[in-house]
């Protein structure tokens, strides 16, 4: 428990809160840095002391704490003030899996549905609430990394585990902070340099020749830090032609002046995989290589009350995709070419009261993609680097966000509202808007509710694909969806649990669509489409205690789906978890650690399982359990442990036709330094 003070004009401050420009939690900006508060503290709870006093009077608040991220700039998010749910995954819960791809260790600690085409994070698709996977933004330290291209790419970020501080998951609609894309929650990964001039080197080793091997190292003094890592992996596959390669390169620097900071980031990942029936079964040789370069420079100034944030950012992404990765039949003249760029700067500014808090803020984005497929002509034709083909198309679009919060403190009462006006070049004016309100009457159990307004523009691929089954549509125009929400939180010394209820109105819903007796699907706005769902999360840390329980944890979700057009097959909205269970424990003895995870998926839908060229059959998506294992030894600076993935060795698809891995063991040594 620690103890804030605050008198006659004074404020007793804390060295080891975080003062980052891009965590999501955001409630005590500029005066108070203490380092740790309960996630449930954080989401609902009003702030309390956290202005210095003109009289003589002392006023004292006592907090019990644990370790959360806190002061941040707007863009990653202001929820922690506010009524809404938000997993908070730290580098102790990501350390327990440190080996597991960022896609599959998001599946195993939550409930959120994570359908992967390819294992060990070769691609794999986020889908929440119900939604897309091209309705959930994606952000690294706050900078919008989602592709403009196919949501597809979005978890193809150059980076490791080792680099992550945290991983904050709104469940949500979150379109009047973040704009386009936060259309049915958002994610942001935050990166940090440590204080320590730690270093990791890591390898690991299992069936099927996977071999990963990484390393990192931390550096610097008190104004400078930097965290530099690099990282190679490879399999052989574990069927036909899913074989892979990936590189990853990542840096990332601070630099404090005085109260200010500098933040600097950047990552390139290399990564090329065989794409046995990814996109159609008919062809199971496909190929796919990506690469992708980012990187962000931000600037943090704080005075008394007041907080500014700046910064610029850029994202570069290149596909190559291959339908025949050898062999190809002579009707198939070249392979798919795609380069997208995205320029970004966005300013914010914050204003704290003792009523309340102020946030506004702009962001400029630009995004451009060329294309042998997406897009319109080029006057002139582009050369693709590296490779005997050209760019002939391509296309950009320009938008303009404006956004606006106020968050007010009456009483027991947390109440915010604010909204976004979005201006596009081709989709026109685009205003969404939010209102949030808790009550805190009783300290372990808090009430709120929420009414949101979200919307996503198509992807280039929604509206410039041709294939020979799959055709885009270039008068699409935005989705929509106002998403009504409600729950409770508690906690009760080493409970925690949490219960929120939803439900999505949409509007306008982008679609791939295809008449029963058509073979080609397009995409359309649906005229509507409702979703409804439910959400409970409990925890209990049993870590004062002395046994070898450490941590319970129960992640529960449900969600379904009604549409008014029943007339046409629908290749992805109709497709979620319906049920969707994660239960895992995390145990020790001395040196001895073992966790473990059991998750129960039931899917919504069917889809054609492919016999041959002439037979496809309508099946239903199984029901399945996963258990996931790591035992593990520690002694001073070396852990030691194997892993098991799949150990029940389910048959199994996420999408349709895709086969994912059975049974996979394997083992692996980690070493931690200091310099």
């Amino acid at each position: 428990m620690m103890m804030l003070s605050f008198y006659q004009g004074k404020v007793t401050r804390f060295t080891n809160w975080t003062r980052k420009g891009y965590a999501v939690f955001n409630s005590f900006k500029g005066v108070v840095t203490i380092g740790v508060l309960p996630l449930s503290y954080c989401l609902l709870a009003l702030p309390m002391a956290t202005f210095a006093q003109t009289d003589s009077v002392a006023i004292t608040k006592n907090v019990d704490v644990e370790e959360v991220v806190v002061n941040a700039s707007k863009k990653a998010s202001t929820y922690s003030e506010l009524t809404r749910v938000v997993t908070v995954l730290s580098r102790d819960d990501l350390g327990q899996r440190s080996t597991a791809p960022l896609g599959e260790l998001l599946e195993q600690l939550t409930a959120i549905d994570i359908r992967q085409r390819g294992a060990h994070g070769v691609q794999a698709d986020i889908n929440l609430r119900g939604g897309t996977f091209d309705q959930v933004l994606i952000m690294l330290n706050g900078v919008n990394i989602t592709d403009p291209q196919t949501g597809h790419h979005n978890l193809n970020i150059p980076i490791n585990l080792d680099a992550i501080e945290r991983i904050e998951i709104l469940q949500g609609p979150g379109a009047r902070e973040f704009g386009a894309g936060a259309f049915a929650g958002a994610i942001n990964i935050i990166t940090k340099p440590n204080e320590r001039n730690r270093g990791l080197l890591s390898v690991f080793g299992s069936e099927y020749g996977l071999m990963k091997l990484n390393a990192s190292q931390n550096f610097g003094n008190d104004k400078i830090r930097i965290f530099a890592s690099g990282s190679y992996e490879k399999s052989n596959g574990y069927i036909d032609n899913t074989d892979f390669k990936t590189t990853n390169f990542f840096i990332h620097s601070t630099y404090k002046i005085k109260a200010d900071e500098v933040n600097f980031f950047a990552g390139f990942q290399d990564k090329s995989f065989g794409a046995n029936s990814f996109y159609t079964p008919k062809y199971p040789n496909q190929f796919e290589a990506t690469r992708v370069f980012l990187s962000s420079l931000g600037y943090q100034w704080s005075k008394g009350l007041f907080d500014l944030n700046a910064s610029v950012y850029y994202r570069k992404h290149f596909d190559r995709f291959e339908l025949f990765r050898s062999n190809p039949p002579a009707w198939y003249s070249n392979h798919n070419y795609h380069t997208t760029d995205i320029y970004g700067a966005k300013f914010s500014a914050a204003r704290l009261y003792r009523w309340g808090k102020t946030d506004a803020g702009v962001e400029l984005r630009r995004e451009e993609i060329l294309s042998n497929k997406l897009g319109t002509s080029l006057v002139d034709s582009v050369k693709v680097w590296g490779e005997n083909a050209y760019y002939k198309m391509g296309g950009s679009r320009n938008s303009l966000a404006l956004y606006a919060t106020q968050v007010f403190y009456l009483s027991n009462f947390a109440f915010s509202t604010g909204g976004q006006a979005n201006i596009t070049n081709h989709y026109g004016n685009i205003y969404t808007w939010g209102i949030d309100l808790s009550y805190g009457y009783l300290s372990f159990l808090k009430p709120f509710a929420s009414v949101n307004r979200s919307f996503r523009l198509p992807t280039y691929t929604d509206l410039y694909y041709q294939g020979a089954s799959n055709v885009g549509n270039p008068n699409l125009r935005a989705e929509f969806a106002t998403t009504y929400e409600g729950g409770i939180k508690s906690q009760i010394a080493n409970l925690k649990a949490e219960l929120a209820l939803f439900y999505r109105q949409g509007t306008d819903i982008i679609d791939w669509v295809k008449q029963p007796t058509e073979t080609v699907w397009t995409t359309i706005n649906y005229t509507k489409l409702n979703t409804r769902g439910a959400n409970f999360f409990v925890q209990i840390d049993l870590s004062n205690f002395n046994i070898y329980t450490h941590k319970l944890t129960l992640n529960y979700s449900y969600t379904e789906s009604d549409k008014v057009r029943t007339e046409m097959d629908s290749y992805y909205v109709l497709d979620n978890l319906k049920h969707s269970l994660a239960i895992s424990g995390y145990h020790s003895a001395g040196s001895l650690f073992f966790n473990w995870i059991a998750r129960y998926q039931d899917r919504n839908g069917e889809y054609l399982k492919y016999i041959d060229a002439n037979t496809s059959i309508p099946t239903k998506y199984s029901k399945f359990w996963l258990v996931d294992m790591r035992l593990g030894y520690s002694f001073r600076k070396i852990n030691i442990f194997i892993d098991a993935t799949n150990m029940l060795n389910q048959e199994y698809v996420d999408i349709a036709n895709v086969q994912q891995p059975k049974r996979w063991i394997g083992a692996g040594l980690q070493y931690r330094f200091d310099i």
